[in-house]
């Protein structure tokens, strides 16, 4: 713990400095419109990552002929790209109506969560997990903006989910183990 940090003796916390406000509960997730306009910042964020992956794969083509299953990746990408961005402008607009105090996850953890699903959409390998993953950032995008707390957890575990499933997928093989000298008879 730094030197400035002081724990309170009962609880083991770190102690709020008096003046400054006590860190957010897990409640208090999307309370706020702030907190909602962050939301977005991270939704256009992963927007932005969509389109830096998908040029990038145009780049690496160098006018060499494309399959049709990639194309059709690609536009759906470009398309799903288009209506994440859409989705957090409507975020913005409706910052104030869409505050949800009884989300029980901090802000945060949302925040990372999209910052996470933003850095595998630049590295991800297959293009497969890209697509579910946009679908799972626009599902989360949708259920932010209806401001109802189920739809929001769902969505939040179902991104969850698929970003430890891209992580799965993308994580290097372990190596093979030693094989054993054979028994002699």
């Amino acid at each position: 713990m730094a030197n400035d940090e002081k724990t309170q003796p009962t609880t083991g916390k770190p102690a709020v400095a008096p003046g400054a406000a006590p860190p957010p509960t897990p409640a208090e997730a999307l309370s706020t419109a702030h907190q909602v306009e962050e939301l977005g910042d991270k939704l256009s964020d992963c927007a932005d990552s969509i389109h830096q992956r998908v040029m990038r794969d145009i780049r690496r083509r160098q006018g060499q002929d494309v399959p049709e299953s990639e194309q059709a990746a690609a536009r759906a990408l470009l398309d799903a790209e288009m209506e994440l961005r859409q989705r957090a402008n409507r975020l913005y607009a409706d910052a104030a109506a869409c505050i949800v105090a009884s989300l029980g996850q901090p802000q945060q953890h949302l925040i990372q969560l999209t910052m996470d699903a933003a850095d595998k959409i630049r590295r991800i390998t297959r293009i497969g997990d890209g697509i579910t993953l946009v679908a799972r950032l626009l599902g989360l995008a949708a259920a932010a903006s209806t401001g109802q707390v189920v739809p929001i957890l769902t969505a939040i575990s179902a991104l969850k989910m698929q970003v430890d499933i891209v992580a799965i997928d993308s994580a290097p093989a372990p190596p093979p183990a030693p094989s054993e000298p054979a028994a002699s008879a």
